[in-house]
């Protein structure tokens, strides 16, 4: 949403059912899983390029955003030689990047955001497939995103805060393989269709006496892919995310003071791109 001298956007807490419900069935799945399984714990640092960009219904550029974001991640998996492997994992990036776009009344605007994105997903793996050395893994995921956005205000714009949630369902594969060269031991290559669903973004305008609707963004496709490779117990990857939203739905809100407010997004595409390095326990 483009920002305008007065408006100041923050989120609401959105209900997660869905996600919540899968939650609810991993213990099931973990206690299923026939054997002894093998607990695997990782943690690192992650360094993320992030690009975004809102769209007219022309396909016109309305603003972009890119800048660095450095970050930390976590993973706690269940591995059963029989049944394949469950992971729960995190990834937290947060820092300012580059606001370069325009206005509602079409003024140029330069400045920067404050960025903080989380992500959390519940992973399945079946159980590996070795063909030719090669080990081929099939692998669903449900993920839960939260992005706050904060774009710092001008000497002619206020702050304008917003934070988006949405889910996002994946259907994906990895192939691996154990090589014999001194400074690494096996190597990984994963890829992901991804859909990205039920987000929203919730505006605070309160400060403007028209509350704080929340409207919904359009389900779009995306996409993921990484490359991983261990050397000990040192862990080095290489990945892409990409993700997208419809246009919003509109929605017409009152103010204390009379008048009416549209609100809606446009769309948009994010892109983050990166590396990573952690342990292996």
């Amino acid at each position: 949403m483009k920002p305008v001298g007065f408006w100041r956007e923050a989120k609401a807490n959105l209900r997660q059912p869905a996600f919540l419900r899968l939650l609810s069935v991993f213990p099931l799945l973990i206690h299923s899983v026939p054997g002894q399984a093998e607990v695997k714990v990782d943690a690192g640092l992650v360094l993320g390029h992030f690009d975004y960009e809102e769209q007219s219904s022309s396909g016109a550029t309305l603003n972009q955003e890119s800048g660095t974001l450095p970050g930390v991640q976590a993973a706690l998996a269940f591995h059963s030689s029989n049944s394949g492997w469950i992971k729960v994992s995190g990834t937290r990036f947060s820092d300012d990047v580059r606001y370069r776009g325009m206005t509602q009344s079409g003024r140029p605007l330069r400045t920067h955001t404050d960025t903080e994105q989380t992500f959390v997903d519940v992973t399945l793996g079946g159980p590996e497939i070795s063909l030719h050395n090669y080990g081929f893994t099939p692998m669903v995921r449900a993920g839960m995103r939260r992005w706050q956005r904060n774009i710092l205000p001008t000497t002619n714009t206020l702050r304008l805060n917003e934070a988006y949630r949405w889910r996002e369902l994946g259907l994906g594969g990895s192939v691996c393989k154990n090589v014999a060269l001194g400074w690494m031991d096996s190597w990984c290559l994963e890829g992901w269709g991804l859909y990205t669903f039920e987000g929203r973004v919730t505006v605070d305008l309160t400060e403007i006496s028209a509350g704080s609707p929340s409207i919904r963004l359009g389900s779009k496709p995306g996409a993921s892919v990484q490359a991983t490779a261990l050397i000990g117990p040192i862990e080095f990857k290489v990945f892409g995310h990409f993700w997208q939203f419809g246009k919003s739905d509109t929605k017409i809100v009152n103010r204390a003071g009379g008048g009416r407010l549209r609100v809606e997004e446009p769309a948009s595409q994010s892109w983050l791109t990166g590396f990573a390095v952690g342990l292996k326990f």
